[in-house]
Order: C-alpha cells, then structure tokens, then sequence
C-alpha cells in the first residue's frame, strides 16, 4: 500500500500521510465530545463533504510543508500542523449547531485526546524495547506493516479515544458566561499551539537517545491530561457560576414573595380578630350551630403562628394554607427563637423548599393516610436540628446527595434542594437525606456559635409552638 501512495504521491507522501492521519484522527476524538450536541441540518452530507475538503487541503497544507525547508523547515512544519487543527475546528462549526465556546472546548478536548493517545502508544513499544520508528506495532522490526499490525493499532487508538472521551465528556452544555469564554479562547489556542509543536519538536529529539526519547513521551502524556483536567474544571465552575446566579435569582423572588405572603397574612389574621369580637356579640342572637359554623370558618384562615422567629412563623402559615387546600396533614412541632443566625432570605428559603419538596411528593399519593408531612424545629445546646418527613411514590434514585426528580420543572426543582444545600454549607452545617420504604427523611443541623447569646422569647413565644392539623373542611 505504501508502495503504492509513494508512486502517486512521490516525495509528498511522508507528510501527505502524517497530516491526513493527523486530521482524521483528531476529528475522530473531537466528535466523541460532540456526541449530545446539537446537530446541523443535512449532517451527513455536511460531514461527508467537510472531511472530503479536509483530507484534500491537508494534502495541499503536506505539499508547503515539503517543500518548505532549512532553518524554517521546523516552524513551517509546526504552522501547517496548526492549519490543519484549524481545519477540525471549521468542520465542527459547520457541522454543528453549538456556541463557538462550547465548540472550541470540545474542539480542545479531542485535541489533547489524540496528543495522549498519540504518544501513549509509541511509549509502551520503547517500554517493550520496540523502536517506533521503524513500526506501529510491537510485532514487526522492519517498515513493512502487516495487516494484524494496522488492526492492534486501530483498536488501540480508537479504544483509548472512546475510554478517555468517556471519561472527560460533560453531561450538560456551557452556559453564557464572558469568563468562561475567555477562558476556553486561551486554553484552546495555547492546547492548539504547543501540542502541535510538540508534535514536531518530538520528531527531531526523540531518537537522540532513549531516555530523552521516554521524556518527551511521558511529558506529552502529561501535558494532554492536565489540558483535559483544566477542561473539566473550566466547566464546572461554569456550573457552578450558573448554579449560584440562579439560586440567587430564586432568592430575589421568594424575598419579594415573602413581603406579599406576609402582608396578606397579617390582613387576613387582623380580620379574624375582628370577627372574633364580633361573635362575642352575636352569642344569644345564633343558635349553637350556626355559631359554630361560622367559628370554623374562621378557623380555616386564622393561622396566627408564634415559633419565636417571624419569618420561620409566616413560612408555616402559608405552607398549612397550601395544604389545606391540598387535603394534606401537616404535622410541626417548631422552636425558632435561635434560627436568626440566618437571613430572612435563608430562613424563608430554606424551609419554603423543603416544605414544598414534601407537597410535591405526598400530593402523588393515593392513600389518603400517607399524605402527611412532619416538621420538627429543635434547639440543642450547640445546634439546630431540623428534621422533615414524609412519604413517597415510586423509586427515588441519587445523584451527588441529591435526589433526581423526573418533573417537567426539573431546573426548578434541583436548584431548590441545591439553593438549600448551599445556605446549610454556608453555615457550616449537615445535611443528610435518607430514603426507605418509600418514607423521605431530610435531616439539618446548624451549629450555633459559641459565643451566640440565647434569647429569652416572650412568654407566648416560649418553648416551642406546635400543631397536628390539615385545616382541611
């Protein structure tokens, strides 16, 4: 075969062959990180002609390279490496419908994949006392290539590509972030740069002496996994700057919620007052029933709450409402005279999200006993403890502590359990969530500072206020 490109290509074939193989193989490791993009339309033929244009100006880029030579013979031949990562770069774009950041970020993985690969490869042969540079294979001493010899190498190389994309590959995509993108420019372009250099740097040194020979090889090696390592962290802050920008975006709203809530709470508690009074005066004038009727009533919107914190007392309020009109049983026993060690953001936050995730799952039950929530609020000589239960329906799976919902609001709903993660964290508190025999079980715990002073509540606030009703009709 290689007599037979040599009698086409001639003097050309050397480089004509690495920067082809360079190019298709690169292309190869940058579509396993494009696996979950979004594709153009017309894929195939996009591909199909992108690759075509590939190998034929890679061919061309072989052609400069050759005939390029002395002193610059070196730099000529790092630029047309370069040009064709280039070319892989264009090929992704055109084919795929993604961020020029999120198409650079994949379009640096598969590079440093193929460096690694590229240089693990040759390493085990010098390491089996083959030289490289005579075979691709650990079988054969001379530069004719048997056919098993191409196969192990193929299966090799495409092994390893999968195994390491595997590994690397991000579930989720980029989001919009001026940072991150910078970041991404100047990784992908100094990847780009000096893999390529090392490339052809490697081929001039490498056969000097054996040891010099490993060196270079293990330092690539290296090299290409610290860039994929560098890749991995540069999307998980990504993530994580996501993260907080919505948590805070959440906080924004239930900050503004709670002044509503409480604002209509306070009305409606000052009506009932009202009305409390004005059955003072119509006693004698109803019978028991009527009389009794309209106190049931009242009853339904009367939730005048005292847990010794008043955001922790408005939260409990327009939860038991909720219920109510849910026909769930909600079941406290609340002690919030030391929970001002958090915001009234946090506070409004953290036990709103709670108390919604258990709605959420005791609303899907059937059976009408199960539909019950337990929230307890204790003080402990050194820490806050919360505790929260209640059932479930179905299998609850985990994933990083957390569980995974399968509703069509499943942003919302897993950046509330992290928006609760993150104020326990911040805190420097626990949270444990266990799960059997479909009962949910959500444990916190605050540490109070040693030096906190405890507060002496009012005497209606003092101890703890509890209640064990539905408030349903």
């Amino acid at each position: 075969m290689m007599d037979f490109l040599v009698s086409i290509l001639g003097k050309y074939t050397y480089n004509a062959f690495s920067l082809v193989i360079l190019f298709l193989q690169c292309q190869f490791c940058i579509l396993l990180f494009m696996l979950k993009h979004k594709r153009r339309k017309f894929f195939a033929l996009r591909f199909a002609g992108c690759i075509v244009i590939g190998i034929y100006l890679s061919y061309l880029i072989a052609v400069v390279n050759t005939e390029v030579t002395g002193d610059f013979a070196t730099v000529a031949r790092v630029l047309c490496y370069n040009a064709v990562s280039t070319l892989n770069l264009a090929t992704i774009a055109v084919c795929y419908k993604e961020s020029l950041t999120e198409i650079m970020l994949c379009w640096c993985s598969g590079i440093a994949t193929y460096q690694v690969v590229a240089k693990l490869y040759p390493l085990l042969q010098n390491i089996a006392g083959v030289d490289d540079k005579t075979t691709i294979s650990f079988f054969n001493d001379s530069y004719v290539v048997a056919w098993y010899d191409w196969l192990i190498w193929l299966c090799f190389h495409c092994g390893c590509y999968i195994l390491l994309a595997y590994v690397f590959r991000r579930g989720t995509f980029l989001h919009k972030d001026s940072s991150t993108s910078l970041n991404i420019a100047i990784v992908s372009v100094v990847t780009t740069v000096f893999v390529n250099g090392l490339i052809c740097v490697s081929r001039l040194y490498e056969g000097e002496s054996f040891a010099l020979n490993i060196i270079i090889k293990i330092f690539s090696i290296a090299f290409g996994l610290g860039i994929l390592f560098i890749c991995t962290e540069i999307y998980a802050r990504n993530q994580s700057r996501q993260e907080m920008s919505v948590i805070k975006q959440l906080w924004r709203q239930e900050q503004s919620q709670f002044a509503s809530v409480k604002a209509n709470i306070d009305y409606i508690n000052s009506k009932c007052h009202d009305l409390k009074h004005l059955f003072a005066k119509l006693e004698g004038k109803l019978d028991g029933t009527e009389l009794e009727q309209l106190k049931e009533a009242v009853q339904f919107y009367d939730n005048s709450i005292r847990t010794g914190n008043e955001i922790l007392d408005v939260v409990l309020c327009e939860k038991l409402t909720l219920c109510a009109s849910k026909n769930i049983r909600l079941t406290c026993m609340a002690d919030g005279s030391k929970i001002g060690l958090l915001s009234a953001a946090q506070i409004y936050s953290l036990f709103g999200n709670i108390i919604d995730n258990a709605i959420e799952a005791v609303s899907e039950l059937e059976d009408k006993e199960m539909r019950v929530i337990s929230l307890t609020v204790k003080n402990r000589s050194n820490s806050i403890e919360t505790d929260i239960s209640n059932y479930y329906k179905g299998e609850l799976e985990m994933s990083d502590g957390l569980p995974i919902t399968v509703k069509d609001d499943a942003a919302r709903h897993g950046y509330g359990l992290k928006s609760i993660r993150y104020i326990v964290q911040r805190h420097g508190g626990e949270m444990n969530i266990t799960a059997k025999d479909h009962r949910f079980e959500l444990k916190i715990t605050f540490p109070l500072p040693k030096n906190s002073e405890t507060a002496t509540p009012p005497p209606e606030l003092s101890g703890c206020f509890g209640f064990n009703r539905s408030l349903a009709a």
